[in-house]
């Protein structure tokens, strides 16, 4: 069944000159028509829509021709202003318009509790673990951090680590975290980061790049072997 109806709830006066919208007037979602006047062509009608609207959505026609804006959310301007052949074809695009509102509003729904579920697992690192930030222009630079401690579910205290690291090249090379050798704590200062769940956690270590989880390779006795990552230095 279409949801739009045909048949305008005003119609025009003796005049032939339909009647304005009132000002005070507002859509069953409670977003004031008063917003949205300014865009809303002199001698458009409100149309009667069917069934259980998304929130904000409206369509003002022409009384006489297939011409019509369809609004949504809390937007002032239109999302669309279009002139049909006929009221069918006005009639079917209200019916695919209003769908596609229903379907991103369901995966934005969806995409929220996903978020919110991650949320309520935590981001599951543990103290001890390491993070690998890798940043640079013409370069590439490598740093790592080692949680030192937690705070709830979200926060976390880290330090930055030294690598071991190898020349293999013209100015660049290899290198790997070493686990507990902490940098010159003056220079390089514990700082406590929100940990960003999902399936690589991480970290905003500059307000340019972030920092993410790296796991071992192996674990010998109590020792853990991280993979090599490649560095360069031009400048």
């Amino acid at each position: 069944m279409s949801a739009l109806n045909n048949e305008p709830n005003n119609q025009a006066n003796n005049a032939g000159v339909p009647p304005a919208p009132p000002e005070d007037s507002s859509n069953r979602q409670g977003v004031k028509i008063e917003k949205r006047k300014f865009f809303v062509p002199g001698g458009f009608i409100p149309v009667e829509l069917e069934g259980e609207l998304p929130e904000g959505v409206e369509v003002w026609r022409d009384p006489v021709r297939a011409v019509a804006a369809g609004f949504s959310g809390k937007r002032a301007k239109p999302d669309w202003y279009y002139r049909f052949s006929d009221d069918a074809r006005l009639e079917r695009h209200v019916d695919e318009w209003i769908q596609r509102i229903r379907e991103a509003e369901a995966w934005k729904a969806k995409r929220r509790a996903e978020a919110r579920a991650k949320a309520a697992q935590g981001h599951g690192c543990k103290v001890g673990d390491i993070f690998r930030c890798s940043w640079g222009y013409e370069q590439t630079n490598i740093d790592y951090y080692q949680i030192t401690e937690l705070h709830g579910r979200t926060m976390a205290t880290v330090r930055r680590i030294a690598a071991q690291s190898e020349e293999n090249g013209w100015l660049r090379g290899d290198c790997a975290p070493a686990p507990g050798r902490f940098l010159d704590e003056e220079r390089y200062p514990a700082v406590r980061v929100k940990i960003n769940p999902g399936e690589t956690p991480s970290f905003r270590a500059y307000s340019f790049a972030s920092a993410y989880l790296i796991k071992p390779l192996a674990e010998v006795a109590g020792a853990k072997t991280y993979g090599v990552d490649c560095w360069s230095a031009y400048h």
